[in-house]
């Protein structure tokens, strides 16, 4: 009976240690979700326990018999989720990263819905309740055996039943300790069950309800037809990834947590904040939108204490209203998420109702992406020509190349209007080389007819900037156009050097240099470029933006022009100022010391043919700015 007790406590302890094993690999594999590298040396220990605690508790089942003969019939479904839920975990080890949700949630699934969890706690409390059942009849068959050996056992009381007794009796409270040890181990299941709830609906960086909480909410007011005046508010933040970018990971993270804390305030205790991912929060309210998103905009309004550090952000806002709209709730979310995509893209920190023509501009986006790619390959997408002049003599200095789509049913795009499409349809380097290639074979073609030595400026975009290839392409493109290297130049934007991926622009823009290819920064003043960019890249001159020069010759605006054109002489740096329209504008950006200028001034962007026609009237003349030169685009 000592025997049969030790092997059920053996049997009952390794049951719950298998238990706690799975627990382990669960709470392990939540973690590694959305990691894209992470130590799996944790995760690895924890699934080879579980595997260990499984072939000793196999290794044990031929005993079971001694309690029950078919216990180990019993056991055989739980040795197939067993099998299973250790398979699934040596597949999440050796997964990659953006498989790794999907084997998380079958883990869970297998644990709790297919009720490995319970069976393992079930085989425990079986072995427990028919070791009890014979530890009982073993004490009545005692006490049968000392009634019918009464005279026998008194008298061999002192030599055979005291010893026997006392082993029982030590036997005995040794198990009763074990039950003992059991119930406190069950009480730390029950709480490591009720922590994994919290996280299976919670974020765990914010604290916030997640995704899956959400939308448990949502169906839950909609089954009970409370949603009449309540709306559903999608709130992301400005550009955080430069955040993260620029000043680290670490306090992203702590900003976050920050703007949850500020949201939460703007709610009542009865709706609901949730972190939806990244950058994304949404709120459920019945309180009037209007009321909600401005307390949202005044909470953000203050820039955040982060470790010393002050931080400011601001976020758009994506709104509507659940009312009692039949549609699914992720139909709800996409709404959401339409309108603020539309408010970030137009300027981000604002708010923006969805209605039906979001959802219609969507699809007119989603169809540009389809064209765009015909466009390209069917040569729709054309360059066009703006004149740049030298300032200090009024000679025809350049041409800047600018690119039109011209659409087979819509008629003339301009860039505003398929750029957005071709960035997110990843387009971008396509659409840029095809304009080049197009640009450069018709500049040749100018300087084989002796109208000009062209000086082409060619845009590109920081996809381009930042492709492997951008040098073999590129440098064979100008080998077969005829064009020499310095007839080109190239204007990158300052957020390439903020989104370059890794160091791929930087790259490649010292690989352009080093081949003759000059570099200008374009549209300085506007972005978040620091001047030490300046002093780090090898750029031969700065566009000066539009912004800059249509206030000349205002004294604010002439100082911050006159202070940058003083760096970019004391760092040899050409000068182009765009926005240049008056032959007065001209003038004065020349008594300052700037190179070039560039406007409608001295010409609009031109097609092809009426810039040769330009060309032919004013490549060798002194031009000024003004409407006649202008009148002859």
């Amino acid at each position: 009976m000592v025997d049969r007790g030790l092997l059920a406590a053996q049997a009952i302890k390794r049951s719950n240690e298998q238990v706690l094993a799975a627990q382990d690999i669960i709470t392990i594999s939540d973690g590694l979700v959305g990691a894209n590298a992470a130590d799996l040396a944790e995760f690895d220990n924890a699934v080879l326990n579980f595997e260990t605690l499984y072939a000793d508790l196999l290794a044990s089942q031929p005993s079971w018999h001694l309690f029950d003969d078919n216990l180990v019939d019993a056991t055989r479904p739980l040795n197939q989720k067993t099998t299973t839920f250790l398979s699934v975990a040596k597949q999440f080890a050796t997964a990659p990263p953006d498989q790794r949700f999907g084997l998380n949630l079958r883990l869970k699934y297998v644990y709790q819905q297919s009720s490995l969890h319970d069976d393992l706690l079930e085989v425990a409390n079986i072995i427990s309740a028919r070791f009890k059942a014979e530890a009982t009849r073993f004490q009545t068959q005692q006490k049968a055996m000392l009634l019918a050996s009464g005279l026998v056992l008194l008298a061999e009381a002192l030599f055979i039943f005291r010893p026997a007794q006392i082993s029982v009796v030590s036997s005995m409270q040794s198990m009763r300790k074990t039950t003992n040890d059991l119930r406190r181990s069950q009480d730390k299941l029950k709480s490591m069950n009720a922590q994994l709830e919290h996280m299976v609906r919670h974020d765990p960086l914010t604290g916030l309800p997640n995704r899956r909480s959400l939308i448990e909410y949502l169906d839950h007011i909609k089954a009970d037809k409370r949603t009449d005046d309540w709306s559903l508010l999608l709130v992301g933040l400005d550009g955080f990834k430069s955040i993260n970018d620029t000043i680290g990971h670490d306090y992203g993270d702590a900003l976050l947590i920050a703007v949850s804390n500020a949201l939460k305030s703007c709610v009542d205790f009865e709706h609901l904040v949730a972190h939806v991912g990244g950058d994304e929060f949404v709120l459920i309210s019945n309180e009037a939108s209007e009321y909600l998103i401005k307390r949202i905009f005044a909470s953000l309004n203050e820039p955040f204490e982060i470790s010393g550090r002050r931080i400011p952000i601001n976020a758009s806002i994506g709104y509507l209203a659940i009312g009692d709209s039949i549609r699914q709730t992720h139909d709800l979310l996409a709404d959401a998420e339409i309108a603020l995509q539309f408010a970030k893209n137009t300027g981000g920190k604002k708010a923006q109702a969805f209605n039906q023509h979001l959802r219609d501009d969507l699809g007119s986006m989603q169809q540009l992406q389809l064209d765009l790619t015909d466009a390209i390959r069917n040569g729709e997408i054309e360059p066009w020509f703006q004149p740049q002049v030298r300032l200090a003599d009024g000679r025809l200095h350049g041409a800047e190349v600018l690119v039109r789509w011209r659409h087979p049913t819509r008629g003339l795009l301009t860039p505003d209007m398929f750029l957005p499409a071709a960035e997110r349809a990843g387009l971008m380097i396509d659409l840029d080389f095809a304009v080049w290639k197009s640009a450069m074979h018709l500049a040749r073609g100018w300087q084989d007819a002796d109208v000009w030595r062209p000086v082409i400026s060619l845009n590109a975009a920081p996809d381009t900037i930042a492709d492997p290839y951008l040098i073999e392409r590129f440098l064979r493109m100008l080998r077969l156009s005829g064009l020499e290297a310095d007839q080109v130049t190239v204007e990158v934007l300052e957020t390439t050097f903020i989104n370059g991926k890794d160091d791929l622009a930087s790259i490649n823009i010292d690989s352009l240099a080093e081949c003759g290819i000059a570099l200008e920064l374009d549209d300085f003043g506007t972005g978040y470029a620091s001047l030490s960019k300046l002093t780090q890249l090898p750029l031969a001159g700065i566009k000066l933006d539009r912004s800059l020069i249509a206030s000349l010759p205002d004294q604010a605006a002439d100082s911050v022009v006159r202070a940058i054109l003083a760096l970019a002489a004391e760092l040899g740096l050409q000068v182009i100022a765009e926005g240049v329209e008056e032959n007065a504008q001209a003038l004065h950006l020349s008594e300052r010391g700037c190179n070039v200028g560039q406007g409608y001034g001295f010409g609009r962007p031109m097609p092809a043919d009426e810039f040769t026609t330009w060309l032919i009237a004013n490549a060798k003349s002194t031009l000024k700015a003004g409407p006649e030169i202008a009148q002859i685009a």
